[in-house]
């Protein structure tokens, strides 16, 4: 029974994504301008060279742009709006609504996100995927280190989302959560290896980087992607440490719900 609801919620959730197309589009065409850009930002960084050495060892040309390419496809598949979702409940006092239902309001926000994720996946992931396949002949993994990257991607999508609920639920004490949603992106941004991968940081913001789990969403991915890691052993290693947070947020995201349930004061009509 409750699986058939939150199948209903994640059918609801893609139905009003499909209502608003010409956002989307929108969405594709800056996406697509954002990975041109960045493309041609490193083909400028290489400045002709071949290969340029890093932290991960030689890197080439072409796998700056498969990181590129692949760090924009992990964004549209990972990113959700659990933040502004959650915030509109408790500020509008909509939560108090959501809190009679007899299902877990996480669940509740978990499928809302993925029934946007599912839109994103056919109406903006495949679309950016072909394009780039004919631009930049990007190659696609294979074997098991497919399946390793699948996994990952996965467990991306589940940090991400439970990253972004536990700030969300901020706004039971502070209502306005946009001002942590930009400090939040700032770090993700930075420390994710989204934009500039892990391998070219200086020691100090590698160090910070790896007692943070925003990696684990992106910079280790693509990483097994390129086959920068590689092993069995290192890449299990890596999935371990992505179903650690996990577990480690949603232990956080418990004790924060508890809390807030007390604290809740329901603004609005």
């Amino acid at each position: 029974m409750r699986l058939a609801l939150y199948r209903e919620m994640t059918l609801h959730s893609l139905r009003q994504n499909m209502a608003y197309r010409m956002e989307v589009f929108m969405f594709l065409f800056g996406q697509l301008i954002k990975v041109f850009v960045q493309v041609y930002i490193w083909y400028a960084v290489f400045a002709g060279q071949a290969k340029v050495d890093s932290g991960a060892g030689s890197i080439s040309v072409k796998e700056m742009v498969t990181y590129v390419v692949i760090s924009s496809f992990i964004s549209v598949f990972a990113t959700n709006n659990v933040i502004f979702w959650v915030g509109r409940k408790v500020r509008n006092g909509e939560i108090a609504m959501e809190l009679l239902k007899p299902v877990n309001f996480r669940f509740v926000a978990f499928f809302h996100s993925l029934g946007q994720n599912v839109y994103r996946v056919f109406f903006e992931l495949l679309p950016l995927l072909v394009i780039s396949l004919c631009f930049f002949r990007i190659e696609l993994p294979t074997g098991w280190q497919a399946v390793a990257f699948v996994i990952m991607l996965f467990n991306a999508f589940l940090l991400n989302f439970l990253i972004n609920y536990i700030i969300g639920l901020i706004a039971f004490w502070y209502v306005l959560v946009w001002q942590i949603n930009v400090l939040l992106s700032g770090l993700i941004r930075l420390f994710s290896g989204a934009f500039i991968p892990i391998w070219f940081f200086s020691g100090t913001l590698t160090t910070i980087s790896y007692c943070l789990p925003f990696r684990l969403i992106y910079y280790d991915p693509i990483s097994v992607y390129l086959g920068k890691t590689s092993g069995l052993t290192d890449v299990g290693f890596v999935i371990l440490q992505q179903m650690g947070w996990i577990v480690a947020l949603l232990l956080l995201e418990r004790r924060m719900w508890a809390s807030a349930v007390k604290k809740l004061v329901v603004q609005g009509g």
